[in-house]
This record gives C-alpha cells, sequence and structure tokens, in this order.
C-alpha cells in the first residue's frame, strides 16, 4: 500500500521480500525477491557485503524495469541450509495470536475450508 501511494506522489519504489506471491498479489510496483528468513531480507545483521550487494540490485530495477509488477528473483543462495535458518529465527514458544489461532487451523484443514471463527 505505502509503495502504491509513494509511487502516486512521484515516487519510485522497489520491495524487497522473501514473499514474492503476495506482493505480486497485492499490485507492488516493482519487487526484488530474495531467499531470506523472515527478519532479514537484506541480508544477516553485519553481513556489509551482501546487505549492499542486495540493495544495489534492488536500486538497479529503478533503472532497469520495463513493466509495472515486476518481479525480480535474487540468484543468491543463503549461505547455510534455509530450512535451518528459518528454525533458527522462530521463537521457542509461538506468540499468543498463533496459540489462539492454531486450533482453528486444525480445524478449518478437518473440514475442508470450511473456517468458523
Amino acid at each position: 500500500m505505502l509503495a502504491r501511494y509513494f509511487e502516486a506522489q512521484g515516487f519510485a519504489t522497489v520491495l524487497i521480500t522473501n514473499m514474492p506471491y503476495w506482493a505480486e498479489k497485492i499490485g507492488v510496483p516493482r519487487t526484488y525477491a530474495v531467499e531470506h528468513p523472515f527478519g532479514q531480507p537484506i541480508g544477516k545483521p553485519n553481513d556489509h557485503q551482501r546487505q549492499r550487494q542486495v540493495l544495489l540490485h534492488a536500486l538497479s530495477m529503478l533503472l532497469r524495469a520495463e513493466e509495472p509488477g515486476e518481479i525480480w528473483q535474487d540468484e543468491t543462495p543463503w549461505d547455510e541450509p534455509l530450512e535451518e535458518a528459518i528454525r533458527k529465527w522462530q521463537p521457542l514458544q509461538p506468540s499468543p495470536i498463533l496459540r489462539h489461532l492454531q486450533p482453528r487451523i486444525r480445524d478449518l484443514i478437518r473440514h475442508k475450508g470450511q473456517f468458523r471463527v
């Protein structure tokens, strides 16, 4: 939403995200997709070389993107197995909202999409 607002005001934007599917669904003007764990969209803390690389590639979209809604995929793999990095990122205990929703999600699966709040 902010990207579209800024674009309407004349500012070019690029969203850096690990969720390009949703960027496409909501209509982000330009998306740079990375295969990074949540909370680290431009790289690990203090990894200045990787952070700079991601930012420069994303900014190059401003010059080279040809159509609205373009999604560019970063080709640099995360430097450890992504599943392991994601596990490290996860808190030991689920947040209160997830604890509240877990039974409802199970119920949704059991009842084939008929979600009851």
